[in-house]
């Protein structure tokens, strides 16, 4: 018997690599309350091409894994960006947004 669900972690950089601004932040947060009640978002410094992003970790534990590419996808929309990346049950993949 299992007594939880799977962690999902989406990984979405910012715009511009910098801090996320405020209205990025609440655009994310809003667009994942739309599909889940609970979840964590965590601020990270993620690299892309060597480079330094801002990124925000957001960690969703459910068994609805095509909610979460599906917000995969819509974040990346969002923040204008081409890739997504997620992580579940320790395992890496992107999710192209356009």
């Amino acid at each position: 018997m299992r007594n939880g669900f799977p962690v999902h972690s989406l990984y979405v950089g910012s715009r511009d690599g910098k801090s996320f601004p405020d209205a990025d932040r609440c655009a994310v947060t809003d667009a994942i309350s739309t599909s889940f009640d609970c979840f964590t978002v965590v601020d990270a410094d993620g690299y892309f091409k060597g480079r330094s992003v801002s990124t925000l970790a957001i960690k969703i534990a459910t068994d609805d894994e095509a909610s979460v590419e599906e917000l995969g996808c819509c974040l990346g929309q969002i923040l204008e960006q081409e890739a997504v990346g997620v992580e579940t049950a320790g395992f890496y993949r992107t999710i192209s947004t356009v």
